[in-house]
């Protein structure tokens, strides 16, 4: 069997693996989908890596009712039946990759992008923020019990998520020391 070695944009990655650039997105962040290889200053990913990531997508979007399946079946007779399930969303190793992360914050001090972040509650003197996207500073955090989650709105490629403060983020911020005005 020969590989394809074909590189491809996100754009034409995400057609391949058949979803939006913005699920593309996140599926990278998530680790479902490889991480990109960097040609000339661009974002290529090989195809030979994307047929992983497109069983995994394939085996978790959910089953059509019976009733449409039929009906969907009957309209295209010439595609193929589709791959069976190899391992569902999330699998072993993405669970693996979480409690090595676990591990990891809770061995480190503070990093600079964290204590920003608290200093953005002290700077806008409140107990809770939204911002958007997903920050592993913010998940760091919340991994140290200084932040919760309290909502998350659409669009799921970078959501407006809002964080509130515990107790313990409080001592904290109330600890951190103000800084200089240049």
């Amino acid at each position: 069997m020969v590989r394809d070695t074909r590189l491809v944009d996100r754009r034409r990655a995400a057609a391949y693996v058949g979803v939006t650039a913005g699920r593309f997105e996140q599926l990278v962040r998530d680790n479902v989908v490889p991480p990109p290889i960097m040609v000339d200053n661009k974002r290529r990913w090989p195809l030979a890596l994307l047929d992983v990531a497109k069983d995994a997508v394939v085996s978790s979007m959910p089953c059509l009712p019976p009733v449409i399946a039929d009906v969907v079946a009957d309209a295209r007779p010439c595609e193929r039946d589709p791959a069976p399930v190899l391992h569902e969303l999330p699998d072993h190793a993405w669970f693996e990759q979480r409690t090595r992360f676990v591990q990891r914050v809770r061995r480190s001090l503070l990093s600079g992008n964290e204590i920003r972040l608290l200093r953005e509650f002290k700077l806008l003197r409140q107990n809770e923020i939204s911002m958007f996207g997903y920050y592993g500073s913010f998940e760091a955090l919340m991994v140290r019990g200084y932040i919760v989650e309290t909502d998350r709105k659409r669009p799921s490629s970078r959501p407006l998520v809002t964080y509130r403060l515990t107790d313990r983020g409080e001592q904290v911020v109330s600890a951190l020391k103000d800084e200089p005005v240049i």
